[in-house]
């Protein structure tokens, strides 16, 4: 079974993890896990407390998948996290980051090989470590090879990614899935026909 580990901090958005956890989570493929610095629990910035399956130290290094998930929290110093998503990135592990865990990965030097998005390249014109500006894309989603980058905008395009690179043969089916939370039930319905029936 492949895993899924998705990465917390206490004041996290959590709408920003819904639509890609709950595609994962129904599926009989992956195990989805959450982490964060300690163990314990998070609290969502709409007051849902998360139970932590990892702290930072025992979070394992074969999995498929690591999700950093946005939130009020990032503004963090912390080189075991730094070193554990280079560890990722440079074995092939598919690394997603939304809001403000793209801008950790800026102010730790982690975008600088790779085309990416985020917030706004504005914030990020004191971070000494970012050396990457003309590959800062003004889109909601941007994928280099594997790493996935979104806005705090776009956690369904940010979900329709990350599956797009999983599942690299199901495009049109991953598309229109998401295409009914875009557009709404009744505009899909007129568009494509009931999904339900």
């Amino acid at each position: 079974m492949k895993k899924a580990i998705f990465f917390l901090l206490n004041d996290y958005a959590d709408w920003e993890s819904g639509y890609l956890a709950s595609r994962l989570n129904i599926s009989k493929e992956w195990q989805v896990e959450t982490a964060s610095l300690d163990k314990g629990t998070c609290k969502s910035m709409g007051n849902f407390n998360t139970v932590i399956t990892y702290s930072l130290e025992k979070i394992p290094r074969d999995i498929d998948l690591f999700v950093l998930i946005g939130g009020n929290s990032w503004n963090i110093k912390n080189s075991e996290l730094k070193n554990l998503i280079t560890f990722y990135l440079t074995s092939g592990v598919i690394v997603g980051a939304i809001c403000g865990a793209v801008d950790f990965l800026a102010r730790n030097g982690l975008l600088n090989n790779f085309q990416h998005t985020g917030n706004s390249q504005y914030l990020w014109n004191g971070y000494k470590e970012y050396k990457n500006g003309e590959n800062f894309i003004k889109e909601q989603t941007v994928t280099d090879r594997n790493l996935i980058t979104a806005n705090g905008t776009a956690a369904i395009e940010f979900s329709e990614q990350i599956l797009k690179t999983i599942y690299r043969n199901k495009k049109e089916e991953i598309e229109k899935e998401h295409e009914l939370f875009r557009i709404g039930y009744y505009n899909y319905c007129n568009k494509y026909g009931d999904p339900f029936s």
